[in-house]
């Protein structure tokens, strides 16, 4: 399985509060992927987002052995939820921390399947014979604007509020996680990314660069440099993973 993962600070920001984990041949963890974007005062976002990533491989150290394959959304799940209090606790001890929080989407590839958890409006998405296609649904404002037939998803795509976000990581006590298990196929590339990239370029424009015949790490790096050719007033974090599958 090969993995790419790119987090670049953008051309506003004064510093990168998004977080990634794509896991080196060394690692203890692997065939799993995390992309977090941090929010808070001062350096919170940044912290937060790195903490809730830290905490979820901790419980997944913690817990692995005590699941099967099929316990693993479960795994997800829980780790998510011990993420979610870690994040909370810490930003309740300390000043500087207060009311920081993140986005997490989880990625896990096993045995032919893909299994996702996420909170927030960071992405997953699977790019399957030309298509992309997302495999989460924001919490956001627009979101629900979209769910209740308000607005559509072009118009939700430039509303004023599209950055608010209604779910979050360490913000409450508790926090509700979605999930979703898709089955993997011959030629299937998972992408996770943060919206300095899917708020930047199209869903047809990721998809085509997706598409080129070139190596997953040119594609990976052509898309930040796409997103900072458009302004790039976010940071921009990604993971491609050439999940294989089955034919």
């Amino acid at each position: 399985m090969n993995a790419v993962g790119i987090s670049d600070i953008g051309r506003c920001r004064k510093n990168n509060e998004d977080a990634i984990y794509v896991p080196s041949s060394s690692d203890d963890i692997q065939n799993l992927f995390i992309i977090a974007d941090g929010m808070g005062g001062c350096n919170a976002g940044e912290v937060a987002s790195q903490y809730a990533i830290d905490s979820f491989l901790d419980y997944i150290r913690k817990e692995r052995d005590t699941h099967s394959q099929e316990d693993i959304p479960d795994l997800l799940a829980e780790a998510m939820m011990a993420s979610n209090q870690a994040v909370y606790e810490k930003s309740n001890s300390n000043r500087e921390f207060a009311e920081m929080g993140t986005t997490l989407v989880a990625a896990a590839v096993q045995d032919g399947k893909i299994f996702v958890a996420y909170v927030g409006d960071s992405r997953a998405y699977l790019f399957r014979k030309k298509e992309l296609n997302a495999l989460t649904t924001d919490h956001s404002y627009v979101m629900e604007l979209v769910r209740l037939g308000s607005i559509t998803r072009e118009e939700a795509a430039n509303h004023p509020k599209r950055n608010i976000i209604t779910r979050a990581v360490g913000i409450k006590e508790t926090v509700e996680t979605d999930a979703v298990v898709e089955q993997a196929l011959k030629g299937d590339i998972l992408l996770l990314c943060t919206d300095g990239l899917s708020g930047m370029l199209s869903d047809k424009e990721i998809a085509e660069m997706i598409a080129k015949r070139t190596t997953i790490e040119k594609k990976a790096q052509k898309l930040v440099e796409m997103a900072n050719e458009r302004g790039g007033y976010d940071n921009i974090s990604l993971i491609l993973v050439d999940v294989g599958g089955k034919n």
